[in-house]
């Protein structure tokens, strides 16, 4: 089965600072197999009180897969630092 890491930034505090985080984060996804299927991009609202700055959607080939990357250690340590210049939510998501 199919699991997908949403991470939905609600406030981008320091652009700059958060760019320098995201590509090593990127490389990250990547070697434990993760596919990006939305990495930022416009985002419309149709309903709901959510108002996203940014939305990032990975899709990896099962649950197992995006727990390892998620619970790694090098991952865990981008995550903290990324978190010194975003307020964001991630979770995981079972499906098709």
């Amino acid at each position: 089965m199919k699991a997908y890491v949403v991470t939905i930034d609600s406030e981008i505090m320091d652009a700059d600072g958060m760019a320098g985080v995201v590509s090593q984060l990127r490389d990250e996804v990547l070697a434990h197999g993760g596919r990006h299927l939305v990495r930022g991009g416009a985002i419309s609202v149709y309903g709901g009180d959510l108002a996203p700055a940014r939305v990032t959607v990975v899709e990896f080939d099962s649950p197992e897969q995006a727990k390892a990357l998620l619970e790694s250690e090098r991952f865990t340590e981008l995550r903290r630092q990324r978190g010194q210049f975003v307020k964001a939510n991630t979770f995981v998501v079972e499906g098709v």
